[in-house]
């Protein structure tokens, strides 16, 4: 029976019945001639099934519990299939050990759930062999990249199986593509290549009908996505996209920016420490916006001492005031032989969204007593400002870069384990 005379999901056939030539138990025959080996649930035996006829070839010492009873019935991927097989495997010569379910569709043919550390990944058999390349493999354009190798030894097993379940030198290869994976069979005399894909316990539950508790998981599974992955390639294109945009904003404004002085001037310091000075009036000219940013600078010959202002700039139509302070300092001298110095004799400001219109300045400096006499202040509209372009740089790279470290750092957990990580440096 290969499944040609079956055209409907729901026409299975019933399973054959034989007898446990060692404990009388009765066991199930689904997949019929494809059949090559059974496992009794009761002795644990593992026999030869050839032509209706049983043959104990092992004994397995040790019983393993199955999550999804054999002869479960399910459907995945729109395919109904019914649970003939349970093997319990584990890498040679280590601790590593995981569960494998045997599917079985007189339709669609043998399928897999492998499940690692509540890690399941659902695998499917295909005849296209991947593409070689290096160590890593090519399926229709996708690279996967070798995760491990290794030599399978099976502890356990329960139900059919298609091949000798016994048989423990063959060598296993994984490449994975996350969600999916390939893996790579090959024993002495045939290969085979799966295809698989990493599927959620509750789509389990769900396809499976199970009441019970699976596995709970533990770490990153070899497939398992993080839960941004998918859209990381989708935010790197837009944060391209929103720099590039930024950027072209950022010279525009440069190449339109007025850069004007509309005041400049050398101004004494009154010798009474309380006076202040008022600035001729100056015209700050209509933008774009309405609105423009204005830059101050002060240079004061200062030589170990300080100068600082108390300025007010008030808009002669609305009587609106914005009041700001600057002030210089610097100091130099020689200390043991070396020349030092600090500070130094000029400032800068800008102020931001300063309306058109008439202005003057209220100024009121203030010196030590043996304080330079003079200070000028140049006032610039419109200027280019790049130290906004770089915030708003950085608060656009904030999200993507955060993002990008979160994944790579759960990258680096799912390869912790490989022999074959990219992010060993050794």
């Amino acid at each position: 029976m290969n499944g040609s005379e079956i055209n409907s999901n729901d026409n299975l056939p019933s399973a054959e019945i034989l007898n446990c030539p060692k404990c009388r138990v009765a066991l199930r025959v689904t997949g019929f001639l494809l059949t090559k080996n059974i496992a009794c649930r009761k002795c644990h035996g593992i026999f030869n099934y050839s032509s209706g006829n049983l043959r104990l070839i092992k004994i397995f010492r040790k019983e393993k519990y199955n999550h999804i009873p054999i002869g479960s019935k399910g459907t995945i991927d729109g395919k109904k299939y019914e649970v003939v097989g349970f093997a319990n495997y584990r890498e040679a010569h280590t601790p590593y050990a995981w569960d494998e379910y045997i599917l079985f569709s007189p339709i669609h043919g043998y399928s897999f759930l492998s499940v690692y550390e509540g890690h399941w990944n659902y695998l499917e058999q295909i005849i296209l062999r991947p593409k070689q390349i290096v160590n890593d493999v090519n399926l229709n354009g996708d690279t996967y990249r070798i995760f491990n190798r290794y030599k399978q030894k099976t502890d356990y097993a329960l139900g059919e199986f298609p091949w000798d379940i016994t048989e423990n030198s063959n060598t296993i290869t994984e490449y994975i593509n996350p969600p999916y994976i390939i893996v790579h069979d090959k024993g002495t005399n045939e290969e085979t290549w799966l295809l698989g894909k990493y599927i959620t316990p509750e789509e389990i539950k769900e396809a499976f009908n199970l009441q019970t508790h699976l596995p709970e998981q533990t770490g990153i599974g070899s497939t398992q996505l993080h839960a941004s992955s998918a859209s990381l390639s989708k935010v790197k294109q837009l944060t391209l996209y929103v720099v590039l945009s930024i950027t072209v904003l950022q010279i525009i404004l440069s190449f339109t920016a007025k850069e004007k002085v509309v005041f400049k001037d050398q101004l004494n310091i009154p010798a009474n420490k309380t006076a202040g000075i008022v600035s001729p009036p100056f015209i700050l000219e209509n933008t774009l916006s309405g609105k423009s940013n204005l830059q101050v600078e002060l240079i004061a010959p200062v030589h170990n001492s300080w100068m600082e202002a108390d300025i007010t700039l008030v808009n002669d139509n609305t009587g609106e005031e914005f009041h700001f302070e600057q002030g210089v300092e610097y100091y130099s001298g020689v200390e043991d032989g070396e020349s030092w110095s600090e500070g130094q004799n000029y400032t800068d400001l800008t102020l931001s969204y300063i309306p058109e219109g008439k202005y003057h300045l209220n100024i009121f400096p203030a010196t030590p007593d043996e304080g330079v006499g003079y200070f000028q202040l140049t006032l610039t509209q419109d200027v280019s400002m790049l130290s906004n372009f770089f915030i708003i740089l950085l608060l656009a790279l904030i999200f993507p870069v955060a993002l990008w470290i979160s994944v790579s750092s759960y990258e680096a957990q799912r390869w912790m384990n490989s022999d074959f990580s990219p992010y060993n440096t050794e």
